[in-house]
């Protein structure tokens, strides 16, 4: 399995997950030019921005620690995009990272906040 099949099937194995503890999933893989939000979803009334980060192995690290402070303002530019394409910038937000290991699910809630662009 090359690392674009393993990431399809951590993003379809989170938002199965994501729906069985009451989620509801918006959209998957919000891309805009120097961005991508990999699963948007609601918890209760909270709008969610999750990056998703599959592995085989743990062995170098918890795949969080992959989301680098870029990536996050990659995720963040992508998110507010949403957010204003569906008028929905004044709900209540967060971003998640949602780890998978061996198709174990692990979820950060809330695992970094939003980062402004770098000037």
């Amino acid at each position: 399995m090359n690392t674009r099949e393993r990431g399809d099937r951590g993003e379809a194995l989170a938002a199965a997950y994501l729906e069985r503890t009451g989620c509801t999933v918006l959209k998957r893989n919000h891309c805009i030019r120097g961005g991508e939000v990999d699963i948007i979803f609601r918890d209760g009334d909270t709008l969610v921005f999750g990056e998703v980060k599959t592995r085989s192995q743990s062995r170098f690290g918890s795949p969080a620690e992959a989301v680098s402070k870029k990536k996050q303002r990659r995720i963040c530019r992508a998110a507010l995009d949403y957010a204003f394409t569906k008028n929905c910038v004044d709900e209540k937000m967060r971003f998640d990272i949602i780890e998978i290991v061996n198709d174990k699910i692990h979820q950060i809630k809330g695992a970094f906040e939003y980062t402004e662009e770098e000037r």
